[in-house]
């Protein structure tokens, strides 16, 4: 089994999950780890990432090391059901919505964008975690009100995300267009403002 040496640390790579990161375990415990050239543009855009989303209060995986010289970041691992598949079977709660607004709001205060796309939010236990990579300089055209958050309810943008993705999506769950906009209209000002 390959192992990766982060900080005088030896991780074992349990699983090869992508070009660059692997699932490794170092103690008995999991740890995601992301490699990348540690003189690219990318290996610096991602820790500037990682730092901010520890430093702005979303709920996201715990940054572990940074590691330059080689090139590693490593962040906890953590299993739950992502939010893409606990749809399929599931309705969204309004203790989800609660969390979803928390969190773009602590990141629109922090000056971020995330991503909104549902496989990049994680459902652990009753916590929603941002598990994706990407965090750009806040812009209003692509706040969470603005674009996905209809991808948050059981909307027609929800049906074709999911046929998009080649899932079947029971379509009987789409609400009505009034119905869901008075329930949109509801949580933001509940939980966002």
């Amino acid at each position: 089994m390959e192992e990766l040496k982060i900080k005088h640390k030896t991780y074992e790579v349990n699983e090869i999950i992508s070009d660059n990161v692997f699932k490794c375990t170092f103690k008995n415990k999991d740890y995601l780890v992301y490699k990348y050239d540690p003189k690219s543009d990318e290996f610096d855009q991602k820790s500037y990432t990682f730092k901010k989303l520890k430093e702005c209060g979303v709920n996201t995986p715990k940054l572990i090391a940074i590691d330059k010289k080689s090139g590693c970041i490593v962040r906890e691992f953590v299993s739950g059901i992502s939010m893409f598949d606990y749809i399929l079977e599931n309705d969204f709660n309004e203790d989800i919505y609660k969390k979803i607004f928390l969190n773009s709001y602590m990141a629109r205060i922090a000056g971020l964008n995330l991503n909104y796309d549902l496989s990049e939010w994680l459902l652990v236990g009753s916590e929603l975690y941002y598990v994706g990579v990407y965090v750009d300089k806040y812009n209003p055209n692509y706040d969470f009100t603005k674009g996905d958050m209809k991808k948050w309810f059981f909307t027609k943008d929800l049906a074709k995300y999911y046929e998009k993705n080649g899932v079947l999506f029971d379509k009987s769950r789409i609400k009505e267009e009034h119905a869901v906009n008075k329930e949109m209209v509801l949580m933001t000002c509940k939980y966002y403002l």
